[in-house]
């Protein structure tokens, strides 16, 4: 989708990401404040024993291959905790915790505006009726460009609601929004919230399973418009293209809806499946985008280390070639990986 200042709903959206991220500011700025009234207090956060960083997806990221991988400003920033010492009273140690959180969803929040800008730019070079999706085809754009411009539109969509929770709950966005994964942008999740995001989709994906939707995978492609019901609501959830809430009160997406969905889904995995190939393959791609390009795909990644992840997706590239992306969905990884 195409984001301009001619669009009302980009503009404010564009305006609450200002927004948030002057809020953010401001919080840091009274926390601030409040050390200068508290000089013991401002004595602790100002020497902090010491702090550990979380890991995150661009954390220690050196993007050698800029062409193939997004920046790592499309990812959350690192988030550095402070550790409480067996001296060091509650309140100081939340406060500084606090600051913490704000740090790093100011740095998110400021990334989001930033990304927005590049990928602003990035437009300007295109055609007026040349998609992100036909540049990338027509080489003009590198599959890094393309995704910048992908996760940027994802992001700014979300900052209306999330600008929204962090003003109503402040320093306890943290505990809120970890329940609330579907309205944070990308930037602004913690590392506990990008694994829970990814365990409840590989536990709905195994459920799904159980159900009995498996095929194999040696039958060719999918005939998508002649798809049962059934196996096409395995592939919904499997990939995470409809809420887990319409699971939960037993309905589904209307057929014609789930349909076009699974029709986007594939459309996307071919074009960039072939851009991964275009661009330096599987090897040169970063270990988080890896990780990310595999659960797009609906592929497990907890628990599995780097060679086995890179195995999966070089399999992938190569059997949905045979097989196409939606007879994949339908069958267990574990099958057609062999």
């Amino acid at each position: 989708m195409t984001i301009t200042l001619s669009n009302r709903s980009s503009r404010l959206q564009l305006v609450l990401a200002r927004s948030l991220h002057r809020g953010l500011l401001q919080h840091s700025s009274l926390a601030a404040v409040s050390q200068d009234a508290h000089p013991g207090l401002a004595r602790f956060c100002l020497h902090a024993p010491t702090r550990r960083q979380l890991s995150t997806p661009s954390a220690t990221r050196i993007n050698h291959a800029p062409s193939l991988n997004p920046p790592s400003s499309t990812l959350p920033p690192p988030l550095v905790l402070p550790i409480r010492s067996d001296s060091q009273s509650a309140p100081r140690y939340y406060f500084s915790l606090g600051r913490a959180y704000l740090s790093f969803y100011k740095t998110g929040a400021k990334a989001v505006y930033s990304n927005w800008q590049n990928a602003r730019r990035i437009r300007s070079r295109l055609p007026a009726d040349t998609s992100p999706e036909q540049a990338l085809q027509q080489g003009v754009l590198s599959r890094g460009e393309w995704l910048l411009i992908r996760r940027s539109n994802q992001d700014i969509k979300k900052v209306p609601l999330f600008a929204l929770v962090f003003m109503i709950c402040g320093e306890f966005t943290p505990l809120v929004v970890i329940f609330m994964s579907g309205v944070v942008p990308r930037t602004c999740k913690v590392p506990k919230q990008v694994a829970r995001d990814r365990g409840k989709a590989e536990e709905r994906r195994r459920n799904s399973f159980r159900e009995g939707t498996v095929t194999t995978a040696d039958k060719g492609a999918v005939d998508l418009e002649t798809l049962p019901p059934n196996q096409l609501s395995h592939v919904g959830r499997s990939l995470g293209l409809y809420s887990s809430l319409f699971d939960r009160l037993g309905v589904g997406l209307p057929t014609a809806l789930l349909r076009r969905r699974v029709q986007q889904w594939e459309d996307y995995i071919s074009v960039d499946d072939a851009a991964i190939e275009r661009y330096g393959g599987v090897g040169r791609m970063e270990m988080e985008e890896v990780r990310i390009a595999l659960e797009e795909r609906g592929m497990d990644v907890l628990g599995r280390g780097d060679a086995k992840l890179q195995a999966s997706l070089q399999a992938w590239l190569k059997e949905r070639k045979r097989v196409g992306a939606v007879r994949l969905a339908l069958v267990r990884p574990g099958v057609w990986e062999k």
